[in-house]
């Protein structure tokens, strides 16, 4: 057994308007002070729960400030003890975590928070509905507690358990969700640096400071989240200075307008946010890896990242694995090469085509490809569209269909779960950084074990891959783990699951006249919890 501490972390693998009848928005700038600040929230996140959060950003994001974790993904992107003593042990086996809970912790009903709760959190998540959890309590073959000491006794070896599980997993209160069936019916109450007093679906967020955080009270008393679905509207919202901040990025085309404004700064750091287009490998003609690799041949990066980007992004690799984490494999890069992608697509047998020069499919039938794509994420539809020109040089037709986000999510990950199937030809998509900086993403993302491949949504399928990812997860050897890593990604880039398209800077606006403690925290945005901790 070895003693770890914060140094080892950095060696481990790494809709609406505001609604005048509720929220004004001349009351909202009055209000706002640095007792009170106005952040916009892009969309509802129902209950903003570990059980009903919808999506990475904002709701997760938000989540971070209502629930804690036991350790935290700090300023720097590394893993650090949070609610646990510094000192930790890690078995040379990677098998066995013990951690100490700190004393006085709280919930935010005043009930003191326990090793038990921590227990239950891990076993409760079994029996709900929710990948994200279930993947990593899945992991834990049992857990021992001895007072304030915390013992995890893991199935299969996980050097980067810290990272993965215990930076990610939501502590719940026991007391609270013991013996509750459907743990989305419960209100939102965690442990973290604010709790929510008020919630109007559709309409705004309430969260108040809690005072008796353990790590001091923080530095703004109210956050008040409007949910303004409407980009223009958050633009113009944060110039006029109703809202001091929103969750999330601004695109790249809006840096000129907020540097013209008086009292917004920009805050630009490192981007882990990928953005992803997902081939249905279980559907025509995308069940043929030949054809998903000739597609990727037809598409330009180089262009996408200037005309959309306008620059501010870092190509993706074939791996997956954004260049600079542990386990990025060199020499996976894309080839942008139209003449091969056109050869590629002669020999699969897509020769005849129509008046307009569109390829059929080989039944002679017309051949329509469908291109999902988020409405309200600007750089995603302007990516889609782009693409669907690009692959129309090489006369293969595609139609951009742009739905509200949650229609996608149905289609793509009906109900967050990957064994339930999809429905779609191609996708626009995206992971936040936690799911692209954790160690064995390639695993997550292509394994056919949908536990271990929670991010698999494309439903890909490999038996030598899955023996690799197996191998991978029985492994107790770092390093044989990166090597392990290396394969995995070279052979999911000869078949293509799917085109990791590019990763851009994470860029926040904010206004420092309103507020003057925002925080740059790397891989995320400004409004983060670092901005209001003492």
């Amino acid at each position: 057994m070895k003693t770890r501490n914060k140094a080892f972390t950095a060696l481990m693998m790494a809709g609406m308007v505001l609604t005048s009848a509720v929220y004004p928005i001349q009351v909202l700038a009055e209000e706002t002070s640095v007792e009170t600040l106005s952040i916009g929230m892009s969309k509802d996140q129902s209950t903003i729960t570990p059980f009903t959060y919808i999506n990475g950003t904002p709701g997760f994001d938000v989540m971070r400030f209502i629930y804690d974790s036991l350790f935290t993904i700090d300023e720097n992107n590394e893993a650090v003890p949070w609610m646990v003593e510094d000192e930790y042990e890690v078995s040379d086996d990677y098998k066995t975590y013990t951690v100490t809970l700190l004393d006085g912790l709280k919930w935010h009903d005043g009930e003191p928070l326990t090793a038990e709760d921590v227990k239950f959190t891990f076993e409760y998540v079994l029996t709900q509905d929710v990948g994200r959890w279930i993947t990593i309590a899945s992991g834990v073959e049992s857990i021992d507690i001895d007072g304030n000491k915390i013992t995890f006794h893991l199935t299969d070896p996980n050097p980067d358990f810290i990272r993965s599980g215990l930076a990610d997993m939501r502590i719940i209160a026991k007391h609270v969700y013991e013996g509750v069936e459907d743990a989305a019916a419960v209100p939102s109450m965690g442990s973290g640096a604010y709790k929510m007093t008020d919630y109007a679906a559709d309409q705004y967020y309430t969260l108040e400071a809690f005072e008796d955080y353990f790590k001091g009270e923080p530095t703004v008393k109210t956050l008040q989240l409007p949910i303004i679905s409407d980009n223009s509207v958050m633009q113009q919202s944060l110039i006029s200075g109703e809202i001091a901040a929103y969750t999330g990025s601004i695109s790249p085309e809006l840096i000129e307008t907020y540097e013209a404004a008086e009292n917004i700064e920009l805050i630009s750091t490192e981007g882990y946010v990928s953005t992803l287009l997902l081939f249905n490998c279980e559907r025509a003609p995308f069940d043929e890896a030949d054809f998903r690799v000739a597609l990727t041949q037809a598409i330009n990066l180089d262009e996408i990242i200037e005309q959309v980007c306008l620059g501010k992004a870092d190509k993706g690799s074939a791996g997956y694995v954004k260049e600079g984490l542990a386990e990025y494999t060199e020499g996976l890069d894309y080839v942008y090469d139209p003449e091969k992608a056109s050869e590629m697509l002669d020999a699969l047998g897509y020769t005849e085509k129509d008046e307009n020069g569109m390829r059929l499919g080989k039944d002679g039938e017309e051949m329509d490809l469908e291109l999902l794509v988020q409405s309200g994420n600007t750089t995603r539809t302007r990516t889609a569209e782009l693409i669907a020109q690009q692959l129309g040089k090489i006369g293969v037709k595609v139609t951009v269909t742009s739905m509200e986000s949650g229609s996608v999510d149905d289609k793509v990950w009906p109900e967050f779960d990957v064994s339930k199937g999809r429905d779609y030809d191609m996708a626009m998509w995206g992971w936040s950084a936690p799911v692209i900086q954790k160690a064995g993403a390639i695993v997550a993302a292509c394994y056919s074990d949908f536990v271990a491949g929670g991010d698999n949504l494309s439903g890909y399928k490999n038996e030598e891959f899955d023996a690799l990812a197996a191998e991978y997860l029985a492994s107790e050897d770092v390093d044989k783990r990166a090597e392990l890593s290396h394969e995995m990604q070279t052979l999911a880039a000869s078949e293509a699951p799917f085109m990791t398209l590019f990763f851009t800077d994470t860029i926040s606006a904010v206004n420092k006249e309103q507020y003057d403690g925002w925080k740059e925290a790397k891989g995320t945005y400004a409004f983060n919890v670092f901005s209001f901790l003492p």
